[in-house]
């Protein structure tokens, strides 16, 4: 009895986080959201398409600098409660491990700005880019969501984005103030750095990072950073990829249409947040509530999923209109293609995150991903110049296909065909 009145406090509480994670979401989703018709219609598509590449090129840094510890540091803190090894040894050398990465990437973005003309041609921007990208992936929420006290630090990494976006709408008046866009959100997002890294050290004593534990970090996450730096071939690189085939007025078709898909898939980050660390931690002390946690995942971003992508598709043109307004009509095919995107992301997260990850098959989990990223680069190269920013649409939705449908095949093929769901986990 007592066990049963624990396991339904654990679960009440997990229920909590959730929930918190996604009204911290929701409210640093819709306000940055809500900028997307007004900068679609202040900046206009040249200068709009160029926003939306920087972005991209932001958010692709932000992946290598953070060196997929927001998995591999979430898992490492959330076993460290359970004894594997000390939690200031873990912060200390993932704090480490990120500097070596920011060290040796700092250079290969400066070559980028020296030798890529599209880089000379844009240097405020992508350097204010930059700047975020620094910021944004030395931030340690990693340490909250492993330690699962998530409130504070999900409040805060929303209330920067609603002040970023305000700023938008104050600051920015026309073509020439695109750069404030990405400076906005590097402000803000600085401030947030400073008040989450002072609460980590008022919880952890600060340690020096030896070389030696750092290294070892960067090793140990190896697999976990080639998956999220190929990942982000094909999620956040997109319109990096298509600027650098194509022209600004076709990076602002398809990233209006993709911005407008990814907003609906950041609503199922939240959860996948939330039960990633608690998933860790039971699939060694508590089989039987993994497998608990494990079904009710994959019947809420499934059904989630399959939802948007619907919705997606009927609603294309009004959504078009709504978020992106006059001069983007040929982003409603690209919606339209993309609206498969959302139901395979469900399946790749659930059978990738919640289920390869904890259960340590990250090897064959890697690998697809790792495929998906360079067959999208390929379909973009022969596709986009042809076809323009549907091309690139049709090359996202087959290198996320591929990963969806591979790790499914794998799920089915470890656990058998005829109860896939219910039968024991290892």
């Amino acid at each position: 009895m007592v066990v049963g009145r624990l396991r339904s406090l654990r679960e009440r509480l997990l229920l909590g986080d959730v929930l918190v994670l996604y009204g911290a979401h929701l409210a640093g989703l819709l306000v940055p959201l809500a900028t997307v018709p007004y900068l679609a219609r202040v900046l206009r598509p040249d200068s709009w398409g160029v926003v939306v590449l920087a972005q991209s090129f932001a958010l692709w840094l932000v992946l290598i600098i953070e060196y997929g510890f927001d998995l591999s540091g979430t898992r490492a803190i959330a076993r460290a409660r359970i004894g594997e090894r000390t939690v200031r040894t873990v912060v200390a050398s993932i704090q480490g491990g990120k500097l070596i990465v920011l060290a040796l990437i700092s250079s290969v973005v400066v070559l980028s700005f020296l030798f890529i003309p599209l880089f000379a041609q844009n240097r405020a921007i992508l350097a204010w880019a930059a700047v975020f990208a620094v910021v944004r992936g030395m931030s340690p929420f990693w340490y909250f969501l492993g330690q699962e006290r998530l409130r504070g630090p999900a409040a805060i990494e929303a209330l920067a984005k609603v002040l970023a976006a305000v700023g938008v709408f104050v600051l920015v008046r026309g073509p020439d103030d695109a750069w404030r866009v990405l400076a906005l959100q590097a402000g803000a997002s600085s401030a947030a750095l400073v008040v989450l890294t002072a609460r980590l050290y008022r919880d952890v004593a600060f340690e020096v990072p030896s070389m030696a534990q750092s290294v070892e970090m960067l090793r140990e996450g190896a697999g976990v950073f080639v998956f999220r730096a190929a990942s982000g071939l094909y999620l956040q690189a997109n319109a990096l990829i298509l600027g650098l085939l194509t022209t600004p007025q076709v990076v602002a078709h398809f990233g209006g249409a993709e911005k407008i898909v990814r907003a609906a898939i950041n609503l199922l980050h939240p959860l996948s947040q939330g039960l990633f660390p608690r998933l860790s931690r039971l699939v060694v002390s508590d089989p039987a509530g993994a497998r608990r946690i494990f079904r009710l995942c994959l019947a809420a971003m499934l059904g989630l999923g399959v939802v948007m992508g619907l919705t997606a598709f009927w609603a294309a043109e009004p959504l078009v209109r709504l978020f992106l307004g006059p001069g983007y009509e040929a982003a409603v095919p690209v919606l339209r293609i993309l609206s498969l995107l959302p139901p395979f992301v469900a399946i790749g997260t659930v059978f990738g995150i919640h289920w390869a990850l904890p259960r340590g098959l990250d090897q064959p989990f890697y690998r697809l991903v790792v495929v998906g990223g360079v067959l999208n680069i390929v379909l973009a190269v022969w596709m986009a110049p042809r076809l323009g920013a549907p091309g690139m649409a049709l090359s996202v939705l087959a290198a996320d296909g591929l990963v969806a449908t591979g790790l499914l095949a794998l799920f089915l093929l470890r656990r058998g065909v005829e109860r896939p769901i219910r039968t024991r986990l290892p």
